[in-house]
Protein backbone atom coordinates (compact mmCIF):
# COMPACT_ATOMS: atom_id res chain seq x y z
CA UNK A 1 0.00 0.00 0.00
CA UNK A 2 1.05 3.60 -0.50
CA UNK A 3 -0.02 6.44 1.75
CA UNK A 4 1.01 9.97 2.71
CA UNK A 5 2.63 10.89 6.01
CA UNK A 6 0.73 14.19 6.09
CA UNK A 7 -2.13 12.91 8.34
CA UNK A 8 0.49 11.80 10.89
CA UNK A 9 2.07 15.27 11.27
CA UNK A 10 -0.47 16.38 13.89
CA UNK A 11 -0.48 14.96 17.42
CA UNK A 12 -2.27 11.66 17.66
CA UNK A 13 -5.81 11.27 18.91
CA UNK A 14 -6.54 9.43 22.13
CA UNK A 15 -6.96 6.13 20.26
CA UNK A 16 -3.99 6.72 17.95
CA UNK A 17 -3.84 6.90 14.16
CA UNK A 18 -4.33 3.94 11.85
CA UNK A 19 -2.62 3.66 8.50
CA UNK A 20 -3.60 0.11 7.60
CA UNK A 21 -6.16 -2.61 8.16
CA UNK A 22 -4.22 -5.85 8.21
CA UNK A 23 -6.10 -9.08 7.47
CA UNK A 24 -6.09 -11.89 10.02
CA UNK A 25 -2.68 -13.57 10.00
CA UNK A 26 -1.08 -10.82 7.89
CA UNK A 27 2.03 -8.97 9.00
CA UNK A 28 4.05 -6.02 7.74
CA UNK A 29 7.47 -6.92 6.36
CA UNK A 30 8.82 -3.42 5.75
CA UNK A 31 8.33 0.20 4.86
CA UNK A 32 10.09 2.43 2.35
CA UNK A 33 9.99 6.13 1.56
CA UNK A 34 9.17 6.58 -2.12
CA UNK A 35 8.73 9.37 -4.66
CA UNK A 36 6.68 7.42 -7.23
CA UNK A 37 9.38 6.61 -9.81
CA UNK A 38 10.74 3.47 -8.14
CA UNK A 39 10.39 -0.20 -9.00
CA UNK A 40 9.33 -2.54 -6.20
CA UNK A 41 11.31 -5.77 -5.92
CA UNK A 42 9.71 -8.39 -3.64
CA UNK A 43 10.80 -11.96 -2.88
CA UNK A 44 8.93 -14.90 -1.34
CA UNK A 45 10.06 -17.92 0.67
CA UNK A 46 9.24 -20.23 -2.27
CA UNK A 47 12.00 -18.49 -4.29
CA UNK A 48 9.78 -16.30 -6.44
CA UNK A 49 10.29 -12.60 -7.11
CA UNK A 50 8.31 -9.84 -8.75
CA UNK A 51 9.43 -6.48 -10.07
CA UNK A 52 6.72 -3.88 -10.71
CA UNK A 53 6.42 -0.12 -10.90
CA UNK A 54 5.47 1.49 -7.60
CA UNK A 55 2.71 3.50 -9.32
CA UNK A 56 0.76 0.24 -9.77
CA UNK A 57 0.15 0.17 -6.01
CA UNK A 58 -2.90 2.29 -5.21
CA UNK A 59 -2.44 5.44 -3.14
CA UNK A 60 -4.71 5.33 -0.07
CA UNK A 61 -6.02 8.49 1.58
CA UNK A 62 -7.19 6.62 4.70
CA UNK A 63 -6.57 3.29 6.43
CA UNK A 64 -6.94 0.37 4.04
CA UNK A 65 -5.71 -3.08 3.09
CA UNK A 66 -3.81 -2.18 -0.05
CA UNK A 67 -3.40 -4.45 -3.08
CA UNK A 68 -1.90 -7.86 -3.84
CA UNK A 69 1.70 -7.37 -4.93
CA UNK A 70 2.54 -11.04 -5.52
CA UNK A 71 0.42 -14.18 -5.25
CA UNK A 72 1.78 -16.74 -2.82
CA UNK A 73 2.09 -20.32 -4.05
CA UNK A 74 1.21 -22.26 -0.90
CA UNK A 75 0.17 -22.13 2.74
CA UNK A 76 3.79 -21.92 3.96
CA UNK A 77 4.86 -19.32 1.39
CA UNK A 78 5.24 -15.71 2.53
CA UNK A 79 6.82 -12.47 1.42
CA UNK A 80 10.28 -12.20 2.96
CA UNK A 81 10.89 -8.57 2.07
CA UNK A 82 11.05 -5.91 -0.59
CA UNK A 83 13.03 -2.89 -1.70
CA UNK A 84 12.09 0.21 -3.65
CA UNK A 85 14.70 0.34 -6.42
CA UNK A 86 15.63 3.64 -8.06
CA UNK A 87 17.93 2.14 -10.70
CA UNK A 88 19.92 -0.85 -11.94
CA UNK A 89 22.45 -0.52 -9.11
CA UNK A 90 19.89 -1.17 -6.36
CA UNK A 91 20.13 -4.87 -5.50
CA UNK A 92 17.99 -7.05 -3.28
CA UNK A 93 20.10 -9.87 -1.86
CA UNK A 94 18.43 -13.05 -0.62
CA UNK A 95 19.93 -16.11 1.07
CA UNK A 96 18.99 -19.61 -0.10
CA UNK A 97 18.47 -22.77 1.96
CA UNK A 98 21.86 -23.97 0.69
CA UNK A 99 23.62 -20.92 2.17
CA UNK A 100 24.27 -19.14 -1.12
CA UNK A 101 23.29 -15.55 -1.82
CA UNK A 102 21.40 -14.42 -4.90
CA UNK A 103 20.81 -10.86 -6.10
CA UNK A 104 17.65 -9.51 -7.71
CA UNK A 105 17.70 -6.25 -9.66
CA UNK A 106 16.09 -4.44 -12.56
CA UNK A 107 19.26 -5.05 -14.58
CA UNK A 108 18.85 -8.83 -14.22
CA UNK A 109 15.08 -9.31 -14.47
CA UNK A 110 12.23 -7.75 -16.42
CA UNK A 111 9.76 -5.36 -14.78
CA UNK A 112 6.21 -6.79 -14.99
CA UNK A 113 2.80 -5.94 -13.60
CA UNK A 114 1.85 -6.58 -9.99
CA UNK A 115 -0.55 -9.28 -8.82
CA UNK A 116 0.98 -12.31 -10.55
CA UNK A 117 2.99 -15.23 -9.20
CA UNK A 118 6.27 -13.58 -10.13
CA UNK A 119 9.33 -15.24 -11.60
CA UNK A 120 10.69 -18.54 -10.26
CA UNK A 121 14.36 -17.94 -9.35
CA UNK A 122 15.25 -21.37 -7.89
CA UNK A 123 14.08 -24.79 -8.99
CA UNK A 124 15.35 -26.53 -5.85
CA UNK A 125 15.35 -24.96 -2.43
CA UNK A 126 13.87 -21.82 -0.99
CA UNK A 127 14.89 -18.37 0.12
CA UNK A 128 15.44 -18.10 3.86
CA UNK A 129 15.85 -14.35 4.35
CA UNK A 130 16.57 -11.02 2.78
CA UNK A 131 20.15 -9.93 3.47
CA UNK A 132 20.12 -6.34 4.69
CA UNK A 133 22.84 -4.08 3.32
CA UNK A 134 25.30 -2.71 5.88
CA UNK A 135 24.34 0.76 7.15
CA UNK A 136 26.14 3.69 5.58
CA UNK A 137 28.56 5.56 7.82
CA UNK A 138 27.64 9.20 8.38
CA UNK A 139 29.75 11.81 6.64
CA UNK A 140 32.21 14.13 8.34
CA UNK A 141 30.66 16.74 10.62
CA UNK A 142 33.26 19.37 9.70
Amino acid sequence: MRFSLEPFAEPSTRTGRRYAKAADGAEFVGVARITGDEVLIAATRDARAILCKVEEVNFLSGPGRGVILIKLTGDEDRVLGFIASTGDRDLMTVETTRGAEQTISTAKYEVTGRGGKGRELLQRGQFTRVVSPPPEAPGSLQ
